[in-house]
């Protein structure tokens, strides 16, 4: 924190102090369980190679109401203090973003044994596993999923940039129905699960319909296997450019694997995207395996491979050859107290079109405090 400008420092402890002081619940609000908020902030810095060796700060906070008995409203602000691009760089504004908010209907297992729930509004998209960990309290590692964050070198030069699979919050709506052994999803969204959306960013790609289904079988209680489909339009004709401009489409297959038995967890996911472009089609892929080792109530080991093989640019002079962006991260943690969990990792990563890995050290502080 101390390369952090002091007064974003003063700026961030009165943040947070106000957050303790507005949200503090009543003894009322706890015996009835009405309302439910908790803050999350995390610091975190990375140093080696190709790395500015300054920090970032992330304030990630999320609430709800009940309304009745089976239905809640939900929010969740994202504010971020980004670390500069390179080591002498000013240090960037701060990111303000709403990444979910919305209405939830759940109705428990009945009689026939299914349990459903209907989300509407800004929501987790239904296809990845990657967005499961955006949270830096849950993440078990300290970088994010890079593959849902960085966008993959342009494959056709008349849309904009995608990513194989996106961490994105669109709006829409999603109902789910699941049982003891199985469970199935489908949804309506407004943007392609390969575009970043999020209320408050600068840019956002036009509204679109996407249709999005999902289903799982749980053979036993520590084991799920799951897939899911996605396909609509990730470019509208208005985001293209050039003589051929009509509506671009997507169409997504995901697999993914989780695993958790006693103090051990693993997830795994494979994803195949193939995008419309000029002339033909573009297919990239996207994979990542993570465990989680938890060795006493206070240690733990984790770590992540994760990769994105993208397609090649082409054009009517040019024809280029597939990137890929891998990222090794292998993690220990020590929870501190029950709010409190530090992290180190050893970080490397190959970038689109980089001819060496570069190697990393990285240090991370997180509290996470459920204020009802």
């Amino acid at each position: 924190m101390a390369s952090v400008p002091s007064a974003r420092c003063r700026v961030l402890r009165a943040f947070c102090a106000a957050t303790i002081v507005i949200w503090a619940p009543p003894a009322a609000a706890q015996e009835t369980q009405r309302f439910a908020f908790d803050t999350v902030l995390s610091a975190d810095m990375f140093v080696g190679e190709n790395v500015s060796n300054r920090p970032q700060v992330i304030v990630d906070m999320s609430g709800a109401m009940r309304l009745s008995d089976n239905v809640q409203a939900y929010f969740r602000p994202w504010f971020r203090l980004p670390r500069p691009n390179t080591p002498s760089g000013a240090v960037p504004d701060w990111s303000k973003e709403l990444w979910q908010a919305g209405l939830r209907y759940e109705r428990p297992a009945s009689g026939d044994g299914l349990a459903t729930r209907v989300d509407v509004g800004y929501n987790i998209s239904p296809i990845g596993l990657g967005v499961m960990d955006n949270r830096p309290s849950l993440n078990p590692t300290i970088a994010a999923h890079m593959s849902y964050v960085i966008p993959m070198p342009a494959f056709d030069p008349t849309v904009p940039r995608v990513s194989a699979i996106a961490g994105t919050y669109p709006l829409g709506a999603q109902v789910t129905v699941s049982s003891i052994h199985w469970d199935a999803r489908g949804a309506l969204l407004n943007s392609a699960p390969t575009r970043n959306y999020a209320v408050g960013r600068a840019t956002r790609p036009r509204q679109t319909p996407v249709v999005v289904a999902g289903a799982g079988v749980t053979p036993f209680a520590s084991l799920r296997v799951g897939a899911a489909i996605a396909y609509g339009n990730y470019a509208t004709a208005d985001e293209v450019t050039g003589p051929v401009r009509a509506d671009r489409k997507v169409a997504m297959i995901a697999g993914e694997v989780e695993y958790a038995l006693g103090f051990t967890k693993v997830s795994a996911e494979f994803i195949r995207s193939r995008f419309d472009r000029i002339a033909g089609s573009a297919i990239a892929y996207e994979y990542f395996v993570q465990g989680l080792q938890t060795m006493t109530p206070r240690w733990f080991v984790a770590g992540r491979h994760e990769s994105t093989s993208a397609p090649p640019l082409i054009t009517p002079t040019f024809a280029g050859a597939r990137t890929r962006l891998a990222i090794v991260e292998g993690t220990v943690g020590f929870r501190l107290s029950p709010t409190v969990t530090l992290r180190g990792s050893y970080h490397t990563r190959k970038s689109y079109g980089a001819a060496a890995w570069d190697h990393q050290a990285a240090a991370s502080a997180v509290w996470a405090q459920r204020w009802w």
